[in-house]
C-alpha cells in the first residue's frame, strides 16, 4: 500500500510540474519563470462609404502584424505584463509610422487590448482628412483635468501626481505640469502666439505649461552683458516665456556673428534639452520660461519638487535664469529665480545660474 502511495505521489509530482511548464516559459540564464501575456486586437470604430474600405482595412491590420512580429490574433509576449506592454507600445508606434503617410479614403480606429487586463496598449487613428495621430496611452489621466504636480509622458499623456509610476512610467516621464490652462488677463497672462515644435504649424489652443523633469545646464551665463534685447520685462507676472525665448533667436540671427550657444547661453541650453528630451510634436518645443512662469513655480515649488523626485528628476539648484530682462537695466540685467526665497530677483546676464525648460501644451 505504502508503495502504492509513494508512485502516486510521484505520478502527481510530475503532473505538477508539467502544468507549471505549460504556464511559465524560461528566458534567463538562472531558468526564472517568465509569464505569457496574451494580446487582441482589431478596428474599434471605422467609417468609409467607398469599395476600397476592406483593402484599407487590411493594410493597417497587416501594418501592426508586421511590427508586432505576429501573424493573427490573439497573440503573445513573454515577460511581465509592464514589459510586454512596453513592447507592443513601441512596436504599435512603428507600425503607425509606416503607415501615416498615406491618403486614407476612411476613417478608422485601430487598438491593440492586453486580454488579461483588459488595458487598451495602444490606440491609432487614421484618418481621410489626413488627421492621423498615435492616442497616448502611458498616462491615463485626460489633458483637460491635468493639474500643477501631474506627471507628464514623452507621448504626451498624464498622470496623476499621486499616482505610485511603473518603471516604464519613470522612463517616460519628461515633465511636471507647472500651470494648466491658458490666462488672457491678470498675474499669469499669456500673450505668446505659438507655433508646434516643427516651427511652421500655428498651435491652435494652449492647455497648460510643463516644467522640464532635469535641469538643461547647471550655471551659465544669461547671455551678452550690455546687449539689451528687447524682452518680457515683467519680474514675477506673465507667462510669456515662449515669446522671450523667440525674441532671443531672432535678435541674435540679426544682431550678432557669435552662434546663440556663445551669446545667448541660458536660452540655448534650453532649446538644445531638446536633444536629450524630445518634446512631443503637438508641443510648442522646449523654451526658458519667464519671469511670471518662473514665479509661479516658485510658488508652486512643493508640490512640483515631490513629483519631479518621484519621478527621478534633478532637485533644485538655488539659481535659475528666467528669459525676463530687468525693466530698470535690460542690457546688463535679468531676472533669475532664487529657490530660497518667495520672489524673483535679478542679477548681472554674465552670472552663472541654472537653466530648466519649460514647454506648453
Amino acid at each position: 500500500m505504502k508503495r502504492l502511495i509513494k508512485k502516486t505521489s510521484t505520478l502527481l509530482s510530475v503532473v505538477v510540474v508539467a502544468i507549471f511548464a505549460l504556464t511559465f516559459t524560461a528566458c534567463s540564464d538562472d531558468d526564472a519563470p517568465i509569464a505569457e501575456v496574451t494580446y487582441t486586437y482589431g478596428f474599434s470604430e471605422m467609417s468609409a462609404s467607398h469599395p476600397d474600405f476592406l483593402e484599407e482595412m487590411s493594410k493597417i491590420e497587416k501594418g501592426f502584424q508586421s511590427a508586432l512580429g505576429i501573424t493573427g490574433k490573439p497573440f503573445t509576449k513573454k515577460g511581465t505584463i509592464e514589459e510586454c506592454d512596453k513592447q507592443v507600445r513601441e512596436a504599435c508606434q512603428k507600425a503607425f509610422d509606416s503607415l501615416k503617410g498615406e491618403a486614407w479614403q476612411g476613417d478608422y480606429t485601430f487598438q491593440v487590448t492586453n486580454v488579461g487586463t483588459g488595458k487598451i496598449v495602444c490606440t491609432a487613428i487614421f484618418s481621410a482628412n489626413d488627421e492621423n495621430e498615435p492616442i497616448p496611452t502611458i498616462g491615463n489621466k485626460a489633458m483637460e483635468d491635468a493639474d500643477t504636480g501631474d506627471f507628464y509622458f514623452s507621448d504626451g499623456s498624464f498622470a496623476d501626481k499621486s499616482t505610485r509610476l511603473t518603471d516604464e512610467q519613470k522612463a517616460a516621464c519628461i515633465g511636471v505640469v507647472l500651470k494648466k490652462g491658458r490666462d488672457d488677463s491678470g498675474d499669469w497672462a499669456d500673450n505668446c502666439d505659438y507655433t508646434l515644435k516643427d516651427g511652421i504649424t500655428q498651435m491652435q489652443a494652449v492647455h497648460g505649461y510643463v516644467l522640464a523633469l532635469r535641469d538643461a545646464n547647471g550655471g551659465c551665463p544669461w547671455g551678452s552683458f550690455g546687449t539689451e534685447v528687447g524682452c518680457d520685462r515683467n519680474q514675477t507676472t506673465g507667462f510669456n516665456g515662449y515669446s522671450s525665448t523667440q525674441t532671443i533667436i531672432t535678435f541674435n540671427k540679426d544682431n550678432q556673428s557669435d552662434q546663440l550657444q556663445d551669446a545667448f547661453p541660458a536660452v540655448y541650453h534650453a532649446l538644445n534639452y531638446e536633444t536629450v528630451c524630445s518634446a512631443p510634436s503637438k508641443t510648442c518645443g522646449w523654451f526658458l520660461p519667464s519671469g511670471g512662469q518662473c514665479q509661479y513655480w516658485l510658488n508652486n515649488r512643493d508640490v512640483i519638487l515631490t513629483s519631479i523626485l518621484n519621478a527621478g528628476g534633478d532637485g533644485w539648484k538655488d539659481w535659475y535664469w528666467s528669459s525676463s530682462e530687468y525693466n530698470g537695466s535690460p542690457a546688463s540685467i535679468a531676472f533669475p529665480l532664487y529657490m530660497r526665497s518667495d520672489r524673483m530677483s535679478y542679477d548681472h546676464k554674465g552670472s552663472r545660474n541654472a537653466v530648466r525648460a519649460c514647454l506648453a501644451f
